[in-house]
């Protein structure tokens, strides 16, 4: 079973609650009725921000929720330094947290797929307010899915992140201030109480009247300070309330049971009745919001934001494509398997065969379990050729990964050499020091000397099996 809207809402609203900096391998804790294993958490002091990695025990998907705004503990750097930052300079200080802590989870998902027979568990994000954009944030960059709670949109941000999708959905309440400020990454579905309801009529919001009516009043002082008619600032001012999470949570204000507005299929079909005030309310709110950044932002950030709406948004995991492109000189010494090191001692046509055949089943296995290529997978070509020579093999044509563990082989004329190599001491060894090895191997080949075996005890034991791997 997949994660439901109130799954993700029972997470964002777990993601304020105060965790260690780092959990692992703990006993699995309830939040809202399953269990979930708390693979990390991440508190940076200087910025504010918080975040957690969740792993749901009974499917194994892996969630990152980023929390949101916290008046009470980090009034000044989520209030006014992150969410003020992204009104009047199109910035969010917590992002690259953010990033960086989801980066986290797809490593994991990586490791426990190594560890888990090749299965990737999926990561997705999740949060409500300042979170929901650090959501919508993350899954731009790295084109992950997700749901936030009345975000505020990402996409006005100067990180070209672009407007709609179907990637993230956005559940916002209809009087909330934050989520309509802003543009966002997704789709967005509205839920509405009646309470908000009658308090958009009361300030003159009568699901009549269209935004193109030209008797209302646009002007640029009207929009900033929020008394076009009807009054948007009024209004917003008494709908205050809807941005808190206990909507979408089992709980009210005070604690006490009650039902989630994702759980009540009337505050979708209330807001659909009411789409006209809702949307003008959304959409005054929005032009206030405009008017505020351009000022703040001044001449110069006005240009730059010119040329980034010249140069177009980027698309999804776009950002962390140009990452890995950047990264790829280091991330990647294989440019030629057969001649790692131009500097290095030259290797042998054994060597270079075992290299070029770890690089080719390692490179298959990636694609197989839609595994992106980083320094990890490159550590492990280069460990699995030192291990294989080591062992004896003259090529590889034989590669499995369970529990862990890698199983290699050579089958040719109906014998078999194989071995078994530790997948994160593989992926964890620098290329450059398995190389080393590598080369040292050739030279005491050469001098027809034994390879000693040089790995410490448990990352390589040569395998006593007969000839299994035919099934791998």
């Amino acid at each position: 079973m997949s994660m439901s809207s109130q799954d993700y809402a029972d997470l964002a609203l777990d993601s304020y609650a105060g965790r260690a900096v780092t959990r692992r391998d703990e006993k699995p804790e309830t939040i809202g009725g399953h269990k979930y294993r708390i693979l990390e958490h991440h508190d940076n002091p200087r910025t504010g921000y918080q975040g957690t990695i969740y792993q749901r025990v009974d499917n194994n998907e892996i969630i990152v929720a980023h929390r949101g705004t916290e008046f009470d503990r980090e009034a000044l750097k989520d209030g006014l330094l992150a969410d003020g930052g992204m009104v009047l300079s199109r910035s969010n200080l917590q992002a690259p947290d953010a990033i960086a802590l989801t980066r986290k989870a797809l490593q994991l998902a990586q490791e426990k797929a190594i560890g888990e027979g090749g299965f990737v568990p999926p990561v997705t994000v999740t949060g409500h307010s300042l979170g929901g954009t650090l959501a919508q944030v993350t899954a731009h960059h790295f084109d992950l899915r997700g749901e936030t709670f009345n975000a505020y949109g990402a996409t006005s941000l100067g990180l070209r992140i672009p407007v709609g999708g179907h990637s993230v959905t956005n559940h916002v309440m209809a009087g909330d201030l934050v989520s309509a400020a802003s543009a966002h990454y997704g789709q967005v579905k509205v839920h509405a109480t009646s309470l908000e309801i009658r308090t958009l009529d009361a300030h003159g919001y009568d699901n009549k009247t269209h935004w193109s009516d030209t008797l209302r009043g646009y002007g640029p002082v009207q929009l900033a300070t929020g008394f076009t008619p009807p009054t948007t600032t009024a209004a917003a001012i008494a709908m205050a309330d809807s941005h808190k999470m206990h909507y979408f949570a089992s709980v009210d204000a005070n604690g006490r049971p009650d039902r989630s507005v994702l759980e009540d299929p009337a505050t979708v079909q209330r807001a659909q009745d009411n789409v006209t005030r809702i949307g003008e309310y959304r959409r005054d709110v929005q032009g206030m919001r405009g008017v505020i950044t351009a000022v703040g932002r001044g001449p110069v950030g006005n240009a730059l934001d010119a040329v980034d709406v010249l140069r177009g948004p980027l698309p999804p995991g776009e950002p962390a494509r140009r990452e890995r492109e950047a990264d790829a000189p280091a991330a990647q010494p294989l440019t030629s398997v057969t001649q790692p090191q131009a500097a290095g001692p030259a290797l042998s046509r054994v060597s270079q065969a075992l290299l070029s055949d770890s690089q080719r089943e390692v490179r298959q296995l990636a694609a197989t379990h839609h595994l992106p290529w980083d320094r990890g997978l490159d550590n492990t070509v280069c460990s699995l050729a030192h291990c294989a020579r080591e062992n004896g093999l003259s090529g590889i044509n034989l590669l499995r990964v369970n529990n862990g563990q890698i199983r290699f082989g050579q089958h040719e004329n109906g014998l078999l050499k194989d071995g078994v190599l530790d997948a994160r001491q593989a992926a964890n060894t620098p290329a450059a020091d398995s190389l080393s090895r590598l080369a040292m191997l050739d030279q005491q080949a050469d001098l027809n000397l034994e390879p000693r075996n040089t790995m410490q005890p448990g990352w390589m034991q040569p395998s006593l099996h007969e000839p299994q791997l035919r099934s791998m």
